[in-house]
């Protein structure tokens, strides 16, 4: 398989993992904010979903494999060494970020938000100079 293909679905992917990632991050506030309104909600119509946050909790790390695969796949297939050290730097900062924060430490969710926003800027960088290339390669 030509690795310009792969390298390009893995940056598709690693832009599309992380901005999810993102997205989920930011919207999990209101998420637990509205809850004592679902809550009502739910009891009143007999229905109930007592595994939602533990479930919604999980994406975190299905976003961390999503993005690590997409990370290794893109770093492995550029030659533009200072995109593959800035990829590989941004996932350890999504990494320990989310570990951070799954312990309850403060600035987690920050190491977090900024790992995955470097993650997307970096693939799209990284997606853009694999683009450029005239001769096929990376």
């Amino acid at each position: 398989m030509d690795t310009s293909i792969i390298s390009k679905k893995s940056d598709l992917l690693g832009i599309l993992a992380s901005g999810l990632c993102a997205v989920h991050c930011a919207i999990t506030p209101l998420f637990f904010a509205a809850k004592p309104l679902l809550d009502k909600a739910m009891s009143e119509g007999g229905h109930g979903c007592e595994h939602a946050p533990w479930g919604w909790a999980m994406l975190d790390y299905v976003f961390l494999v999503l993005s690590g695969l997409a990370v290794w796949y893109s770093a492995r297939h550029t030659d533009n060494r200072p995109i593959k050290l800035v990829l590989w730097a941004a996932w350890a900062c999504f990494a320990i970020g989310l570990l951070l924060e799954a312990g309850h430490v403060a600035f987690g969710k920050w190491l977090m938000y900024t790992g995955s926003i470097a993650l997307v800027v970096t693939h799209i960088v990284n997606f853009r100079h694999c683009r450029a290339c005239k001769n096929g390669t990376c």
